[in-house]
């Protein structure tokens, strides 16, 4: 691996004094200083995970309520890092204790206390169902749909197309396709400009294999392609498979590390593939098993830090992505936490979309297939692997959908 392993060192310097002392624990949102996202920007990793963190908690638990026995009334949440409190989006706010009671049941530690539940318009189901349907019309529509997001508070489906009064047009034409019988009303839609990007495509790792490495299949001859994404094993038998992009290598490719003093090393070959997560499984037991580490850090200057945790990630959360080309970018913070795209190459995917929030460039080529992780403290949450991006936009698919389709989980 070109990366030298040195000492851990900062990722950026605080700009504001924000410290467990500024912040006072009691949990009522508003003895919390307001922040700007330029200002969350600014602190170091560990003071932005301790104000990320109480609120992670807290939306992780929410979500898994309200995708499971409170589906019936939950539309979605975001993170609000600037005002230090949850929004929680509930087709019936009524049933604020109900639900909070729910989510303190699955992790008895966060503070409910940050909790703001708020009027969503649509279930979560419903607007899902809605989007099926609308991509399953997308050949009858004919209205060139790049992407739907799906905001948390269930308010419409938004379009990104490429030309937006043709596709308004197109639509205004047809039969409305978001009207599930299975959920009554239809659900509304906002035609808007598609963002530009495509698909994104560090050297010579060894085992054992983690995130951030530079990958190369047979063909390459020089230099490399993507970059490993999460590792991870099966909860069946442990056996060890290193995930990157899909749009990065073919079925049945042998993948090595990227070239370096002449060379490269075997990983193993792509033996699944999950289109919708933009994800391959490459099958490293017969080379050497993974390991819950990623590369961090600049791409001459790098350290390794240990993955320990997965989750999901939610609208004004802030995450990393790890790509070899690029090296960790910071600062992106969460825009669109349900989006569904169309790839350059054509394919379909569902993931999430960030905005570096200080205008530097968010992805670049070669960086497909790494690793998108938030800052927990001294150790690092896998949320996702790089797919798609242009300028501050990027877009990647969550890791905790991939271990779901395989039966994985992060490598130990």
């Amino acid at each position: 691996m070109n990366r030298s392993l040195k000492t851990a060192i900062g990722l950026g310097t605080a700009a504001l004094a924000l410290v467990a002392g500024v912040l006072p624990a009691s949990s009522a949102p508003l003895t919390h200083p307001v922040l700007t996202d330029a200002e969350i920007a600014a602190l170091t990793p560990a003071d932005q995970a301790k104000l990320l963190n109480p609120l992670r908690e807290l939306a992780n638990a929410a979500d898994s309520v309200g995708r499971s026995g409170e589906a019936g009334i939950y539309s979605g949440i975001e993170l609000d890092a600037n005002s230090h409190t949850v929004t929680v989006y509930l087709t019936d706010p009524g049933q604020k204790q109900k639900f909070l009671a729910a989510a303190k049941e699955v992790d008895p530690k966060i503070d409910t206390g940050l909790a703001r539940i708020k009027q969503g318009k649509h279930t979560r189901q419903a607007m899902h169902a809605a989007r099926d349907r609308l991509l399953q019309a997308r050949g009858q529509l004919d209205a060139d749909i790049e992407s739907v997001t799906v905001p948390p508070d269930g308010s419409a489906l938004h379009l990104g197309v490429k030309d937006v009064a043709s596709a308004r047009q197109k639509l205004a034409a047809q039969p409305d396709p978001t009207r599930a019988a299975t959920f009554g009303a239809a659900v509304e839609t906002v035609v808007e400009p598609a963002v530009g990007g495509s698909d994104m495509s560090r050297l010579r790792d060894t085992p054992a294999w983690i995130a951030g490495a530079a990958l190369t299949n047979t063909s390459w001859t020089s230099g490399y392609a993507c970059t490993s994404g999460v590792p991870t094993r099966r909860k069946s038998d442990n056996r060890s498979y290193l995930i990157t992009a899909a749009h990065c290598f073919s079925d049945g490719n042998s993948v090595y590390t990227g070239w370096e003093g002449g060379g490269r090393n075997y990983i193993g070959q792509v033996t699944a593939r999950a289109n919708l997560w933009d994800a391959i499984a490459v099958d490293t037991t017969n080379t050497g098993v993974t390991a819950g580490y990623e590369w961090d850090g600049p791409v001459d200057n790098s350290f390794t830090l240990a993955l320990t945790s997965s989750a999901y990630s939610y609208n004004g959360d802030y995450v990393c992505q790890d790509g070899y080309t690029s090296g960790v970018v910071c600062n992106i913070k969460v825009v669109n936490q349900d989006k569904y795209w169309t790839g350059s190459n054509g394919v379909d995917h569902r993931g999430v979309e960030g905005t570096q929030v200080n205008g530097s460039t968010a992805i670049r080529g070669g960086d497909s297939g790494g690793l998108v992780f938030g800052i927990t403290g001294s150790t690092r949450q896998a949320r996702g692997l790089n797919s798609w991006g242009g300028g501050t936009t990027i877009r990647w698919t969550e890791v905790i959908d991939i271990y779901n389709t395989w039966n994985l989980q992060l490598a130990p």
